[in-house]
């Protein structure tokens, strides 16, 4: 429905829409934002991780805090859905939460940003205090049209608040780092203000060494210290460090901030392994950018002894300009790729996995890369090919609990899946 009003009245005008929702969400629940410190974290890939993280580290220092991601809220002890292939969602149900997140006691709110909801004006009214960027890649140019309006989306994020905190080491730095708000830069060499060294990666954990900075300390003075994360990847550096900022900018203990991020690990649907007592290894992840794709197979390849087996698509109405890219990003690293049904809406299948097969140069069709529409069949086929020693990751679901065929939601869950799937082989070695 609201494809067709876009279509008809145009998205500038629907976004007057949204902002008259917006307004009256806020005079309905009194503004609740107000009453919160609200930490706004927006990006392209690794924005659920990094609220999680933040969100760990404010609970460890012992502040009462709720948070809203794409995989759920979490307002106290209770979850909360917010509806399917959604992260910022609709005025009057983020209001809602806000509200109850007051009524709750809660004293900190984080909440996943997207560019759609800044450009919609769908977080109008919301107090963001503090603002956070973790990257800005190829993605939603559906929408935005170009990179350069995608990051001047995300930049409203930084208008209006008290402290900003970017990536130094992205793209992005270089819009956004103009910023008034601008408190502190992260990343991995030592020009950021936090940054990251002796990083060492296994396949289900990361360590590290922080140097960490306190711009909240008269005079401002740095520390140094070692995070272990239950997380794997640089990416999850990145993620890490960016909550370490938080951490800083309100000024909790280092213990805090290591015990905070050490108890964030199995969050669902990214790089989550699925043990039913194979062989080899298979994991489900979110990823659904070029970026995150070439990020999440670039650290696998060397941690497999054997083949990486990949299995992804590409959404349907939505930035196809990406689909060559993604198939670049699994080609250059991947062994064997089967391209499948994700979210496919009103575009043919096949037509989906054909631009994203063009960007596969180096392999073989029906030798080292295979097109199987049907997402079940797809999985069950990698999974058949996988021996001892590999590695099957299903990619762009995650969490996510429906598939969209032809324009219909249907119940879905790759883990669920993937579970089903390995049952069927029957095997007996337990990794």
């Amino acid at each position: 429905m609201i494809d067709f009003f876009r279509k008809l009245l145009g998205q500038k005008n629907l976004n007057y829409y949204h902002l008259a929702a917006a307004v009256a969400a806020n005079l309905i629940y009194g503004f609740p934002s107000r009453k919160l410190r609200v930490i706004g974290v927006t990006g392209t890939d690794g924005k659920t991780t990094t609220v999680n993280l933040i969100a760990g580290i404010l609970k460890e220092a012992g502040l009462k805090v709720s948070f809203l991601s794409t995989i759920n809220a979490r307002i106290g002890d209770k979850e909360y859905d917010t509806g399917l292939h959604t992260t910022t969602p609709s005025p009057f149900l983020l209001q809602k939460l806000l509200s109850q997140m007051v009524k709750n006691g809660s004293r900190y709110a984080v909440l996943e940003v997207t560019s759609h909801a800044l450009d919609q004006f769908r977080t109008w009214g919301i107090n963001f205090e503090t603002a956070v960027a973790t990257n800005i890649t190829h993605e939603h140019l559906d929408y935005h049209k170009t990179y350069e309006e995608y990051a001047r989306a995300k930049a409203k994020l930084f208008q209006n608040v008290e402290y900003g905190i970017l990536n130094m080491e992205d793209k992005s730095f270089e819009y956004l780092k103009n910023s008034p708000s601008t408190s502190l830069t992260y990343g991995v060499l030592n020009a950021a203000q936090v940054w990251a060294e002796e990083i060492r990666e296994e396949l289900k954990a990361t360590d590290f060494i922080v140097h960490y900075f306190l711009p909240s300390g008269d005079p401002p003075q740095g520390d140094k210290f070692p995070i272990h994360l239950n997380l794997q990847g640089r990416f999850n550096v990145y993620n890490a460090l960016a909550a370490i900022c938080v951490g800083s900018i309100y000024k909790v203990p280092r213990e805090a901030i290591q015990k905070g991020l050490e108890k964030v690990s199995a969050i669902p649907g990214r790089m989550e392994f699925i043990d039913e007592g194979q062989d080899f290894y298979a994991m489900v992840d979110f990823a659904h950018t070029p970026n995150a794709l070439h990020a999440l197979f670039s650290f696998l390849r060397p941690k497999v002894a054997g083949k990486l087996i990949v299995v992804f698509g590409a959404a349907g109405e939505r930035d196809s300009a990406k689909r060559p890219l993604m198939g670049r990003s699994a080609d250059e690293v991947a062994d064997l790729i089967i391209l499948t049904r994700e979210d496919n809406r009103s575009e043919y299948i096949l037509e989906i996995c054909k631009q994203i097969a063009s960007g596969i140069q180096k392999k073989v069709r029906d030798r080292d890369y295979f097109v199987i529409p049907d997402r079940r069949e797809a999985l069950g086929f990698a999974l058949r090919q996988a021996r001892s020693g590999d590695l099957v990751v299903i990619c762009g679901k995650g969490h996510e609990q429906s598939l969209n065929i032809d324009g219909a939601e249907i119940p879905w869950d790759d883990r669920k899946v993937m579970r089903e799937e390995l049952k069927k082989l029957n095997v007996e070695y337990k990794i």
